[in-house]
């Protein structure tokens, strides 16, 4: 076990990066309804500033995956880290929308370099056994610190004398304080693996010849388009087809986060054990009618919110499976971090800059309750594909053998 002395170590500062760039990935719509009446913004904004958020939180994926696995991981998240927490600084002092939307961006594309580093960086310190639980505890903090939680503090803070702007300072804080522990705890990890550099430059295109890793990131790309999309529109949905108020609607979706967390957390870590595919099949399963019952079904709102949380468990535990865990197990040990790149990075792109604007048309077209029908039928076409997939479970993989 020599080997994976630090993994307990890497764990725990992985935690730290996942769970404040979560915070700095959903700060648009923790603090809109505030900076919103600075600027004098209308709602089309928030959807804007989310988006722009997003494309440079894709960009960063793509561009430090590769850099990750060439210089080591912590020599791309602790920079990223500092130059996001420093545009979080520059945020809270803001004086123009054109500084907003000019941070905005830069805080995402800093932030997003813990995505592929931080899960090259677990795959080698971590016993491959364990893998699922390992990716899925540090991808849940990213919903636990920057959903669940954030969603609760900053709201409320954004509320008091603080104000938007020393929400934004206070998570530059956080952000910065993890950069310093990965910097202070993570030097001196030995690498396990380290990138040929004559194949640096071809890495995204050799990954075109896994087959698991191109299906599992257009499956990835389904259902982050299924988790944003559902994210932004079901409080809408409520006040709009349910006739709720905002703070009846919150009530609800607030299972969502709950339920997004523990799915995050359980889906790998069982799939340590029962196999990747069987696990995101039967999460892909319960999660599509747990959503379709929410849609469909004329419940009460303690049923609402067990099925909206039911849905966001299931689906989000599929989502962590195909997101890293199956891609980082496709590939050679020096493309780990590339394909744990372009995985995030098109489902990121699809999910959080493509679907919402694209939902946004279609409900002024045809209706928020029309948009939620058609998210129903996409679950259908993530379990399809998955029948597809290769399974990659280190346990399984040994049992067969």
């Amino acid at each position: 076990m020599k080997q994976y002395a630090y993994q307990w170590r890497a764990l725990l500062l992985m935690v730290l990066a996942w769970g404040f760039a979560g915070l700095v990935h959903n700060c648009v719509s923790f603090l809109f309804p505030y900076f919103s009446k600075t600027f004098q913004l209308g709602t089309a904004h928030n959807g804007y500033l989310t988006g722009t958020l997003a494309f440079f939180w894709t960009l960063s994926i793509l561009y430090c995956g590769p850099r990750a696995d060439k210089i080591g991981q912590v020599k791309v998240m602790v920079p990223g880290l500092l130059l996001g927490g420093v545009a979080l600084v520059v945020l809270s002092l803001s004086g123009s929308v054109v500084m907003l939307y000019v941070f905005t961006a830069i805080a995402g594309f800093g932030c997003g370099s813990i995505v592929s580093s931080s899960l090259s960086f677990l795959a080698e310190q971590s016993n491959p056994k364990y893998r699922g639980l390992f990716f899925g505890t540090a991808q849940s903090s990213f919903t636990l610190i920057g959903s669940a939680i954030g969603s609760v503090v900053f709201t409320r803070l954004g509320a008091t004398s603080v104000g938007w702007r020393g929400c934004y300072f206070v998570m530059a804080v956080l952000v910065i304080f993890a950069a310093l522990a990965i910097f202070l705890g993570g030097r001196r990890i030995p690498r396990a693996v380290q990138a040929d550099e004559e194949e640096e430059a071809k890495q995204f295109r050799l990954l075109l010849g896994y087959k698991n890793v191109v299906l599992s990131a257009a499956l990835a790309s389904l259902t982050m388009m299924w988790y944003f999309t559902v994210a932004a529109f079901t409080i809408l949905y409520l006040m709009e087809a349910k006739s709720l108020d905002a703070v009846a609607a919150g009530a609800i979706f607030a299972g969502f986060g709950s339920g997004g967390f523990i799915g995050e957390f359980c889906a790998p870590f069982v799939s340590d054990r029962v196999g990747r595919k069987l696990t995101a099949l039967l999460a892909v399963m319960l999660g599509g009618g747990c959503f379709a019952a929410f849609v469909l079904l004329p419940l009460p709102a303690m049923g609402m919110t067990l099925a909206i949380a039911g849905a966001s468990c299931f689906m989000s535990g599929a989502m962590a499976i195909l997101n890293s865990v199956v891609p980082s197990e496709s590939v050679p040990p020096h493309l780990v971090a590339t394909a744990t790149a372009f995985t995030p990075a098109c489902g990121e792109f699809v999910g959080g800059v493509i679907a919402p604007v694209l939902a946004g048309i279609l409900s002024g077209a045809l209706g928020t309750t029309q948009v939620m029908l058609l998210l129903a039928v996409l679950p259908v076409i993530i379990w399809i594909g998955l029948l597809f997939l290769r399974e990659t479970a280190p346990a399984v993989l040994a049992r067969r053998a």
